[in-house]
């Protein structure tokens, strides 16, 4: 008992809280939690040791955490190819000058783009997409004649 409360209902709680928090955030917040504080309930159960539920909450939460933490976030983190990438190794043209440091903007397939570059790129000079950071292209100048 604690407070003139069973700690079963404590422990309910927390579990009911833990899993409304984890239904309410689109990323894995508190899933650890929920097994923990259900283990620290079922212990609640058969033994009257608020150190022992502790004990388990703490234990199971942890184990949960360490064991299934790299799994998901290996899933989560693992990235998904976009339409932009699409772009990547094509032509683009510049319509706002590039320096080193100083972005600028491109224009390809009718729509214009942030772009950054280690060499100034001046308006009118086509160049190539190296890659994508964030919402800017990385371009670089075009070195043979291609095709908008």
């Amino acid at each position: 008992m604690l407070f003139d409360v069973s700690t079963t209902y404590i422990w309910f709680g927390l579990a009911v809280l833990f899993t409304v928090a984890e239904l309410a955030t689109t990323t894995l917040v508190s899933i650890w939690f929920v097994a923990g504080a259900v283990g620290a309930l079922l212990v609640s159960l058969v033994f009257d040791s608020l150190g022992l539920e502790l004990v388990v909450f703490i234990v199971v939460s942890g184990a949960m955490l360490f064991y299934t933490r790299p799994i998901v976030a290996k899933k989560l983190l693992k990235s998904t190819p976009t339409n932009a990438d699409m772009l990547i190794g094509k032509t683009a043209l510049v319509v706002e000058a590039i320096a080193p440091g100083q972005p600028g903007r491109v224009s390809i397939e009718g729509l214009t783009w942030l772009a950054k570059s280690d060499k100034p790129l001046l308006v009118g000079q086509p160049c190539t997409i190296l890659k994508i950071e964030g919402a800017a292209l990385i371009c670089d100048k075009q070195t043979a004649a291609a095709s908008l």
